[in-house]
């Protein structure tokens, strides 16, 4: 394994800038995905953010930011994800430099890069997955339903040193053994924390989750009105030929177990047939 002292280290900075000033685009693109998280005013949330879309060449240069609302969310931590855990530190072997950095001492601001001189691809981000994790508090003033966006942007900071300009690239890349700058396109979702609980199975029902005042047990096809016709839908269902609507399920669950089955198909046919008077049984 070869390390190319040239840039390593503090020469981090000469290969962001190079991305700017020399690439070569390929053709491939490197989605980065925020994930989007519920939690509640005063609580804890921790938001991910992934790579997907890393082409086979891998990835030794990635940089950007992430801006967001410091009003709602307070910022505690920025870790690196399994796919930046390569063991490129322990190759690398500089004192003082890392190949993962994320600056969030500004509030409102994540200044993330990842970068290598490590001409070893097993060392290099080669994979789909999670790049990094954010962890953080929601503040205690933030009302439900706010919402907090992450947004993935640009670094603001100089192009290179005392040039004046401003970057406005996200760098996503390689720098070949011969020094030749690749840069791949990106594809960029926002990550969010929304403040509130997340709704679960146990919350109050909505329009496609309907509560037990709308149901009509037997109705499985949900046509209004108890037949044989029912009958058939169930049967249909349990073998896998059809499929009942979120209300049907509902109607059709005459036993009360939790889902239709084949003794709730019986006790529609003994209500047709009029072996039992009421539903459900």
């Amino acid at each position: 394994m070869k390390v190319r002292k040239i840039v390593a280290g503090l020469a981090a900075v000469s290969m962001l800038a190079a991305f700017s000033a020399q690439a070569a685009f390929a053709a491939d693109t490197v989605t980065i995905t925020g994930e989007k998280v519920n939690a509640e005013a005063g609580a804890e949330f921790t938001l991910d953010v992934q790579l997907s879309g890393v082409p086979s060449a891998g990835i030794s240069v990635c940089e950007f930011a992430l801006t967001y609302d410091s009003s709602l969310v307070t910022v505690t931590g920025v870790t690196a994800g399994a796919v930046a855990n390569t063991g490129v530190d322990n190759a690398e072997k500089i004192e003082g430099t890392k190949a993962f950095e994320a600056d969030y001492s500004t509030a409102g601001v994540i200044n993330v890069t990842y970068t290598t001189g490590v001409d070893d691809k097993g060392y290099w981000i080669t994979k789909d997955g999670v790049f990094l994790t954010v962890t953080g508090t929601v503040k205690s003033s933030a009302a439900d339903g706010d919402v907090c966006d992450f947004k993935i942007g640009a670094i603001n900071r100089e192009t290179t040193e005392g040039s004046g300009e401003t970057n406005k690239e996200i760098s996503v890349g390689y720098i070949g053994s011969d020094y030749t700058v690749t840069a791949y396109g990106t594809s960029l979702s926002d990550g969010s924390v929304t403040v509130g609980k997340k709704q679960t199975e146990t919350d109050p029902p909505t329009s496609e989750d309907p509560g037990d005042d709308d149901v009509l047990y037997g109705d499985a096809d949900c046509s209004g009105a108890v037949d044989i016709l029912d009958v058939i839908v169930v049967n249909k269902n349990l073998l896998g030929a059809g499929s009942l609507s979120a209300q049907g399920q509902k109607n059709a669950d005459v036993t009360l177990d939790g889902k239709p089955g084949s003794d709730d198909a019986l006790a529609i046919l003994k209500y047709v047939v009029k072996v039992i008077d009421k539903l459900p049984v």
